[in-house]
């Protein structure tokens, strides 16, 4: 896509009156709303735009952002990359490093998605203050909006992933990037950790890097194929194809003997989640999954005979 130097330029491009563009940037505080989203015991704030702000960041992200290209390695958010395809990257090999973004969308800062914009793009000085207003809240990337994986991908593109995937290809590593997941593998894949570090930290981002404390989940992780590799959620230890961890199998069938202490009000939830959980079993162990539904169906088989008797009781 050719730089797009004006305001008016870019409304017709995504269809919506400057004017009306201006407006909405002028008072966008007032098109979001707060939300937290709870992952297990630690809580995600959320800034979700309102409608008519989320109707434009859609129209940014697929006629403004979505054209613009991204480097291979680049998986998260990208049209026909999904998280096998992140994984499939690092099938087979010696040693796996993984590690990720600390605070990843809160420490994204609106003046470096301005400096992106301005001069990495080369859009006119307007159209990237009105976009950075647009895409951008309380001097942050919001979690929430639709725009704000793809701009975090543009914006680590020319400072990090294209030096990064050429240091990997010099030193026969392999690197990818899931939005904040970053992934090295190969016969010695921790070289680059540092040199993943300094990049980011260009662009005011820095790495989880030290070992968690005892009792917490470790952010940074070199694991040989002696142990279970994972990426992005996957196991990938095979040269045959990514799947699923036995951790993450027994996790899910835990979740089927639970049912039946879960309270009927929430019971309908589990069951979906765990109908959704062996989906996506399904798509890398087959066999697996088909064990986990006779399994989930027969314990929901039982549930049902346990209520039925209760009911004919009272």
């Amino acid at each position: 896509m050719k730089p797009i130097l004006s305001v008016n330029r870019l409304a017709s491009i995504i269809g919506i009156p400057a004017a009306r563009l201006r407006a909405i940037a002028a008072h966008v505080e007032q098109h979001y709303r707060h939300d937290v989203l709870w992952q297990g015991d630690k809580p995600r704030q959320l800034k979700i735009p309102r409608s008519e702000l989320k109707d434009v960041q859609r129209r940014i992200l697929t006629k403004v952002l979505a054209p613009i290209p991204l480097a291979d390695c680049a998986h998260g958010g990208v049209r026909g990359h999904s998280p096998r395809t992140n994984a499939s990257q690092h099938l087979g090999q010696s040693f796996v490093a993984v590690c990720d973004v600390r605070s990843f969308f809160p420490n994204v800062r609106h003046s470096v998605v301005y400096r992106m914009f301005r001069h990495t793009l080369g859009f006119g000085t307007d159209v990237a203050s009105m976009l950075t207003k647009l895409v951008t809240f309380e001097a942050q990337l919001p979690q929430g909006a639709p725009t704000s994986t793809a701009v975090a991908n543009l914006l680590l593109t020319a400072p990090v992933d294209e030096p990064l995937a050429r240091e990997s290809r010099s030193c026969d590593v392999r690197y990818t990037r899931f939005v904040d997941d970053i992934a090295f593998s190969g016969s010695n894949p921790a070289k680059l950790i540092n040199h993943a570090g300094r990049l980011l930290s260009r662009v005011g981002l820095r790495l989880h890097r030290m070992k968690a404390p005892p009792g917490n989940k470790s952010k940074l992780k070199l694991v040989s194929r002696n142990a279970p590799q994972e990426v992005t959620g996957l196991l990938v230890n095979s040269s045959a194809g990514p799947s699923i961890s036995r951790a993450r199998r027994d996790n899910i069938r835990l979740a089927i003997l639970q049912l039946r202490y879960a309270p009927a009000g929430t019971r309908a939830k589990a069951i979906a989640s765990i109908r959704g959980r062996i989906a996506h079993l399904r798509q890398f162990n087959p066999g697996a999954a088909k064990r986990m539904t006779r399994c989930f169906a027969s314990h929901l088989t039982k549930i049902g005979a346990v209520e039925g008797r209760a009911r004919e009781c009272h």
